[in-house]
């Protein structure tokens, strides 16, 4: 029995990723939640093979979130989703060591190839986000020099967020965010907020 939870808020969408499941998967055992919360409980409770998650949840803005999943259960293997137009949410994930990267507009059967990839224990990236980051890389992408720390804070700097903000949903001081920010903005070679937005979109809109 291949036993899966799927971490999905969107009832529509997750209705959707159960049926390609139930179609690829024979043996498959579902299980549904749709808060950090339940997620959590969840896994306490019950061992599963794979979790299936939507990045998009407010709660997994810290990817310390992924730290605590491993803890409870370390051989669980992690698919995320995401969405198209925000592929550079892609770089931190991988660097948290996810083992699939989708996202929300592939096909059923592009769904259904990841899902069979990760049960046979091997990593998937989508090729829209494997072209890139592999741009990146031939572009001097300067995101892929930050640290998954500064990764995840980038992602609250790109939402307009404080740095009191940051410090509050993070549980760190101000005075750790704000050198966090500083080496930020010297990796990624910019002065301020603004022109990190811009050349991030940048490199959006170069994928």
């Amino acid at each position: 029995m291949t036993r899966i939870l799927l971490f999905i808020k969107n009832d529509f969408f997750r209705l959707g990723i159960t049926a390609s499941i139930q179609e690829n998967v024979s043996d498959a055992s579902i299980e549904e939640t749709d808060n950090w919360e339940n997620a959590q409980a969840a896994l306490k409770k019950s061992y599963y093979d794979i979790l299936i998650m939507d990045i998009r949840l407010s709660n997994l803005s810290n990817l310390q979130s992924f730290d605590s999943i491993r803890r409870i259960q370390p051989n669980i293997k992690i698919l995320v989703m995401g969405e198209e137009n925000e592929k550079v949410w892609a770089i931190p994930y991988l660097k948290k060591g996810v083992d699939g990267i989708c996202l929300k507009t592939m096909t059923k059967y592009e769904f259904q190839s990841a899902l069979s990839t990760v049960i046979k224990g091997k990593k998937y990236i989508f090729d829209g986000i494997t072209d890139f980051l592999l741009e990146g890389l031939m572009d001097q992408n300067l995101m892929t020099l930050l640290s998954t720390r500064e990764s995840e804070i980038l992602q609250f700097l790109l939402k307009g967020s404080r740095t009191a903000e940051i410090a509050k949903e993070l549980k760190l001081a101000p005075s750790t965010i704000s050198t966090m920010k500083f080496k930020i903005y010297r990796k990624m070679q910019v002065k301020n907020v603004v022109d990190l937005v811009n050349k991030v979109e940048s490199y959006q809109s170069r994928a």
